[in-house]
């Protein structure tokens, strides 16, 4: 029995979500300067110590060449260059780029940018190979393939790659609003049993491993709550009301008088060694490497 394409799967998921009325790319997402302003803010705030997690976890030693993709505002390039390593950073988003430049800046260290998407990168103009490939919640890519082949092939040592097992926190509140906002489902993305069922199709065995994050963000007003969610649904201007009411209706109220979002989310980090499995092309080169089925 053939088993699924599992890198057609990822595609066809990323494209109905690409199709979806009031979707945007992650670029466009965060292009916007108000967007990324809010998205540092809460990684100042509330994501430190999954950050610092994340590195612990990842054990790269001071001194390593590291390849952060997608590394938005330095919420893991910049603590890792703090710690010696030599950090080149992919980020197509020009306000994230400013985010981590001012950053370093105030740490007093530096990392290399590249202004393209990883999809676009030409290996040849990196200073490679990488002891660290990093991708933490960052494959907004559609050919998930392609994209991780070229991690695997710029990488000395050890890939490692953050997505979430299952629907973030959250996304429960972002799923009622969407047919409110926009006359539509709003469909889920792929979720991290599709990376590691391709990675094994590519005769990679990746480990993965999950952890539960507990998080509440809370909000002062219904008037902050509806200025992020207007821009996490690219909610148009004359939605804006049914937006405020939506949130009103839906999300709890604290003893405070604010409201509250559960975030709580499991998250995946899967990481392979690069050193002892190259890359087998085609759907059915996990059987022909492993000589099982898919675990996931």
């Amino acid at each position: 029995m053939a088993l699924p394409d599992w890198n057609a799967v990822w595609t066809a998921m990323k494209e109905r979500q690409l199709a979806t009325p009031g979707f945007l790319p992650g670029d466009d997402f965060f292009g916007k300067d108000e967007t990324v302003e809010r998205y540092r803010r809460a990684v100042a705030a509330s994501f430190h110590g999954d950050a610092e997690r994340q590195i612990a976890s990842m054990a790269i030693p001071g001194g390593a060449a590291v390849l952060d993709i997608g590394a938005g505002p330095g919420t893991l390039a910049v603590p890792l260059a703090r710690r010696g390593c030599r950090v080149t950073a992919i980020e197509p988003s020009a306000p994230m780029r400013q985010a981590l430049s001012e950053y370093a800046d105030r740490e007093g260290v530096t990392v290399k940018l590249i202004e393209e998407p990883w999809e676009r990168t030409d290996p040849a103009a990196l200073d490679g190979p990488f002891h660290a490939v990093i991708a933490s919640y960052s494959l907004m890519m559609v050919d998930l393939r392609a994209a991780l082949a070229k991690m695997h092939a710029v990488c000395s040592g050890r890939v490692h790659v953050f997505w979430p097992p299952t629907p973030p926190g959250g996304q429960v509140i972002e799923r009622a609003l969407w047919p409110a906002v926009h006359g539509t489902e709003y469909p889920l993305g792929p979720m991290a049993d599709c990376i590691w069922n391709l990675l094994y199709q590519m005769g990679i065995l990746a480990t993965l491993e999950a952890e539960f994050s507990p998080f509440e963000h809370r909000y002062r007003d219904l008037d902050e709550a509806t200025a992020e969610f207007r821009d996490r649904l690219n909610c148009p201007s004359e939605r804006e009301e049914v937006l405020r009411d939506s949130l009103g209706r839906l999300l709890p109220r604290g003893p405070d008088g604010g409201y509250r979002l559960d975030r709580s989310a499991w998250n995946a980090a899967i990481r392979w060694d690069v050193r002892s499995q190259p890359v087998v092309d085609g759907p059915d080169a996990g059987v022909r490497t492993a000589g099982a089925e898919t675990l996931l």
